[in-house]
């Protein structure tokens, strides 16, 4: 029994040596295996766990600035449709046309008033004239009073000088008198109508009849612009997507609805609804595969071209009331590659963003 006991001792202690020598060989002498090249690759693009996790949400393809919504400034009448919805419409081209007759009513008016102030402005100009020549006028008549003043004068002085040695009378130098006061008087008139000529500023009338001309012209461009303004163009080339009016109908300056919505020739993006939860994965540039909500089998390619500073409540998308509204969502704009099957304004999409598959849909 000791004999067998102790073979089989020995022999424990030569497996263990032999097990830990042939692990002492294999670090020793055999080279460590090298990664392959698809893991290299994977860790080379996935730098950090935010990649590797990737967000699933929820997107619509819209705008950079949305569908536009195009009312006419002023009430009135739809007289003409002129374009369709769906149709497809150069810049400036007209969508509709109101009822102008009341707008050429008020540039006929605007019209008259300018012409009437030409008129105004031009007797004006010639009232100044004439005020300038009344005022010479004026002013040569109180030199005249005043040069026969200045003769009356003379002649008193010289008559009484006649009255001392008897060679006039008495009663010709009181004549003489009277009338050099009866001069002096005429010259304090004759200046007081000088200084009141000289209170009437001849270019006021002027000054006054320019405002009335240029307020009238302005009035003028304003009906014009409003005549302009029954016909709603397109602000750039785009898309006529839905017409709320017809022939008939009155349109008012402040409608509950947009009359016209108007898709305009514009590269269209996703805005992608994030949840707060897992906006810190996201950032600038991370790829992005967009699959339609509602089908499968169809994706687009994109990178994320700008993240919200802020967060807003989720987009609603249903009416029960036990849902929750309160989620709050980080908006972030993906920029669709080029060359991909086009989308439609307003398609419902599931977004995975960060780890994409390196080929696009069809």
């Amino acid at each position: 029994m000791n004999t067998k006991k102790l073979f089989l001792l020995l022999g424990l202690v030569l497996l263990v040596v032999g097990v830990g020598g042939a692990g002492w060989v294999a670090n020793h002498f055999w080279p460590p295996s090298s990664p392959t090249a698809d893991e290299a690759n994977k860790r080379q693009t996935t730098p950090d766990t935010a990649d590797e996790e990737g967000v699933v949400c929820t997107g619509y393809v819209d705008l950079e600035h949305g569908i536009r919504s195009l009312t006419p400034l002023r009430p009135g009448r739809v007289a003409t449709l002129v374009a369709k919805e769906n149709q497809h419409i150069e810049a400036g081209a007209a969508i509709l046309r109101l009822d102008d007759r009341d707008a050429k009513f008020q540039v006929d008016e605007a019209e008259t008033a300018v012409s009437a102030a030409e008129i105004q402005l031009e007797d004006a100009l010639k009232s100044e004239q004439r005020q300038r020549a009344r005022r010479t006028q004026q002013q040569a008549a109180l030199d005249a009073a005043g040069f026969n003043l200045d003769g009356a004068r003379k002649l008193l002085e010289h008559k009484e000088k006649q009255a001392k040695v008897d060679f006039a009378t008495r009663e010709e130098v009181d004549i003489t008198r009277d009338r050099v006061k009866a001069l002096e008087q005429q010259v304090l008139a004759e200046r007081a109508k000088l200084d009141e000529l000289n209170t009437v500023d001849p270019g006021f009338a002027v000054r006054k009849a320019r405002a009335d001309l240029r307020l009238a012209q302005i009035r003028r461009d304003r009906a014009s612009y409003q005549l302009e303004e029954c016909t709603l163009n397109a602000p750039s080339s785009g898309t006529v997507q839905r017409l709320s009016v017809g022939v008939g109908d009155i349109v008012s300056g402040n409608p509950m609805q947009p009359i016209v919505r108007f898709c305009p020739d514009e590269t269209p993006l996703v805005r992608a609804e994030v949840n707060q939860e897992f906006a810190d994965r996201i950032r600038v540039g991370q790829t992005a595969q967009i699959r339609d909500d509602a089908r499968s089998g169809v994706s687009w390619l994109g990178k994320v071209e700008r993240v919200a500073g802020w967060y807003e409540r989720r987009r609603p998308t249903t009416q029960d009331p036990s849902a929750f509204t309160d989620v709050r969502t980080v908006e972030c704009l993906i920029a669709i590659d080029p060359g991909q099957p086009p989308l439609r304004i307003g398609q419902r999409m599931r977004v995975l963003i960060g780890r994409v598959p390196s080929t696009g849909g069809e």
